[in-house]
């Protein structure tokens, strides 16, 4: 008895101690923004993959009960574009239980950043980001890796 209360407390020590990272676009503009980007190859698990979007809560955070429909509008296997809607969030990669801290860090369990590159389109500028320059616009802040249009 008291060894499967210790496997059972245990299991909840490691349950609760397991954290995500998510990897953000954030669009705080008045007009929607197309988002496109390209992925290598990973040999082993991609930080990067399929995204999803969500509405944003008043505090600028990604709301998790406001799932929003998005269409991926390129065919190629490892190219994605996405239509974001103003006060929404683009997440298109995470990390389970690792510390993001630049994009050439080892990553736990065989994790690749696999990013290459991403273009942002807006009605006034566009913005491009390479692998090696993807620190300067993504920040952690609260745990995302997020990049804020504004």
């Amino acid at each position: 008895m008291k060894k499967a209360f210790g496997i059972l407390i245990l299991s909840i020590f490691i349950v609760g101690c397991s954290w995500q990272e998510y990897f953000v676009v954030e669009n705080n503009t008045d007009s929607s923004i197309v988002v496109s980007y390209n992925l290598s190859e990973a040999k082993g698990f991609p930080i990067f993959d399929n995204a999803d979007a969500y509405m944003t809560t008043k505090s600028g955070e990604v709301d998790w009960n406001k799932k929003i429909t998005i269409q991926d509008s390129d065919t190629t296997t490892l190219g994605f574009q996405f239509i974001l809607p103003p006060s929404s969030i683009l997440v298109f990669g995470h990390l389970s239980n690792d510390h993001y801290s630049n994009w050439s860090q080892h990553f736990i369990n065989d994790r690749v950043f696999n990013f290459k590159m991403m273009q942002i389109k807006m009605k006034d500028r566009n913005i491009s980001i390479t692998k090696d320059g993807f620190d300067s616009f993504f920040k952690k802040k609260n745990g995302n890796i997020k990049f804020s249009i504004k």
